[in-house]
């Protein structure tokens, strides 16, 4: 994906707090409380990602699909796999089928889906854009500030170097990023991974590798071509948490016996690999969960689209919150 991340955006962003406003209203505060399931029953809804490969996106639109299987509400789940032609196909075939409402999750091409947003509602379907900065054509969006994204990872290299290096000189420990910038979404959560040098004298950004498309093996090979280049680098900072899981992978071939003195952080968090980070026995030692976590992610999602589809009231933005999950955070 060169655009198919989004963690991410991403991811998520992927981008939050639980909306709780009038449509018009600022970015909206948490709410747990679900709408009521009245007239939904039977109802269909799209649900549109990049790449279903991305264990932060499957595990989102599973825990999603869950919650409105509960109200009889079917959601249809469609992984682009990074081909632009491909989601736009699929978002016809959603039109097609009549759903009520459709999540679009950072889409491959931004700009070139906007007219079929426009379709969408103009045929009466409520779309939601994840993570998108700006209203636009969208009935409701839900984002996040992707270059706090990138500094929180860039703090966590950062604590970890000056626990585990406290000795060391400045510009000592080395660096690595594995992420992209092919979207500015994307492009902003780099931005704050290279702030890491700012803020800790002793880190060295030596490596960008541009991962446009990071899944576990990909990020398996990037990573190995780095500690064949650079046998120094310490701490990596990953786009999302597939890339994260093969840079662990990686790292544990190369250096089995000394996981101690490295460090894997990332963009955005499975619910299964927050339980990994937590264990601290890989080099995956720390995330940032966007919307304050995954089961509240999908909760906050589920609860502004059922809205969206039973007519009530929603927030036009959300603003996800952002927390991060360490080795140290039992």
């Amino acid at each position: 994906m060169k655009r198919t991340m989004l963690f991410v955006l991403v991811i998520v962003a992927l981008a939050f707090v639980v909306a709780c406003t009038t449509p018009t209203a600022a970015p909206a505060p948490a709410s747990s409380a679900a709408p009521a399931a009245g007239g939904i029953k039977g109802k269909k809804v799209c649900y549109l990602i990049p790449d279903a490969a991305n264990a932060f996106l499957s595990a989102l639109t599973q825990n999603v699909k869950s919650k409105f299987a509960a109200d009889g509400v079917e959601v249809l789940i469609a992984s682009a796999d990074g081909d632009a032609t491909k989601q736009a196909n699929q978002i016809e075939n959603c039109i097609s089928q009549k759903v009520s409402g459709m999540i679009l999750m950072a889409a491959v091409d931004p700009k070139a889906v906007e007219s079929q947003v426009k379709t969408a509602k103009a045929a009466g379907i409520k779309v939601m854009g994840v993570p998108v900065p700006e209203q636009g054509p969208y009935d409701a969006i839900m984002h996040t500030d992707q270059t706090d994204i990138g500094k929180k990872m860039a703090q966590m290299g950062c604590d970890f170097i000056n626990k585990n290096y406290a000795t060391a000189a400045d510009k000592s420990v080395e660096v690595a990023i594995l992420s992209t910038e092919g979207t500015q979404e994307l492009k902003n959560r780099t931005t704050g991974m290279r702030m890491i040098e700012s803020l800790c004298s002793k880190a060295k950004m030596v490596k960008f590798v541009d991962v446009p498309n990071a899944t576990i093996t990909n990020a398996v090979s990037a990573t190995e071509n780095v500690l064949t280049a650079n046998p120094n680098v310490k701490v990596f900072l990953v786009i999302g948490d597939s890339g994260a899981q093969g840079a662990a992978q990686a790292v544990a071939a190369y250096a089995k016996d000394k996981l101690a003195q490295y460090a894997v952080f990332s963009g955005d968090v499975s619910p299964d690999n927050q339980k990994v980070i937590k264990d601290c026995k890989t080099a995956y030692r720390g995330a940032v969960a966007i919307g304050g976590g995954p089961e509240e992610l999908a909760t906050s999602t589920y609860n502004i689209v059922k809205a969206m589809i039973a007519g009530e009231k929603f927030p036009a933005e959300t603003l996800d919150p952002l927390i991060t999950i360490t080795c140290d955070s039992k």
